[in-house]
């Protein structure tokens, strides 16, 4: 009796690895197919999209949202720029008034509380008046810039109190003076704490706008000389 061919393992072996073959190159084939035709050749964008950084802004299209925007932004900072150098200079002004009337007032506090007389009160309350005119003609800006004007304005008005105060400590009864006193002195030392606020804030601001430092600070007795050097103007410490 005649005995059915059987393959040998080894034909068996062979073929499963045959068809594994052609399946691997169907799927391979299959995958170009719907990828794309090739693998991207050397300098391509898709080749060189791992290394390459984004790509450089040029100028904004006239016309364009970020052309009007960037438009806006400049004319805006050339606007706090012009602002911040009519409010440095009012505040100049105001400075050397406020000085002066803090000098006189501080001595006839510290030395005699009569050394000063109502006329000399009626003096000190005429310029801190022009000071006040020279920092209300600054239009508004910024918060920031309404806050250093409205510090400046702030201190001005307490020292007008303060000289109220002292004229009435001159044309008062004498049990009162000391204590009258104590009130312009405590008025004039805030007052003085609120100036140096806006003056801090005024620096900061020129500082920002590219215009450099303006010190404009102030003591209690109005001496510009006991001013710390780092925060004088160039020049008034020589």
């Amino acid at each position: 009796m005649k005995s059915s061919p059987r393959p040998s393992r080894t034909t068996r072996v062979l073929a499963v690895a045959a068809a594994f073959l052609i399946a691997v190159a169907v799927a391979f084939t299959i995958g170009l197919t719907v990828g794309g035709d090739g693998p991207p050749e050397a300098g391509s964008s898709e080749a060189g999209s791992i290394d390459a950084g984004p790509p450089e802004a040029g100028p904004p299209e006239a016309g364009s949202i970020e052309a009007v925007a960037a438009e806006l932004a400049k004319g805006q900072a050339q606007d706090r720029a012009e602002l911040n150098s009519n409010l440095a200079a009012a505040a100049e002004l105001a400075h050397g008034r406020v000085g002066q009337a803090l000098q006189e007032l501080s001595s006839a506090v510290s030395e005699n509380v009569v050394s000063a007389g109502a006329g000399e009160a009626e003096a000190w309350k005429r310029e801190l008046a022009v000071a006040i005119s020279a920092l209300e003609s600054v239009e508004d800006g910024t918060s920031e810039q309404t806050v250093v004007r409205e510090a400046f304005i702030g201190a001005a008005h307490l020292l007008q109190s303060a000289a109220d105060d002292h004229e009435y400590l001159v044309n008062g009864p004498a049990g009162e003076r000391e204590a009258r006193a104590a009130t312009v002195i405590e008025r004039r030392d805030a007052a003085v704490r609120l100036w140096q606020s806006g003056a801090a804030q005024l620096d900061t601001l020129t500082v920002g706008s590219g215009e450099g430092h303006v010190h404009l600070f102030l003591t209690p007795d109005g001496n510009p000389d006991a001013v710390p050097l780092e925060f004088q103007e160039p020049g008034t410490g020589e």
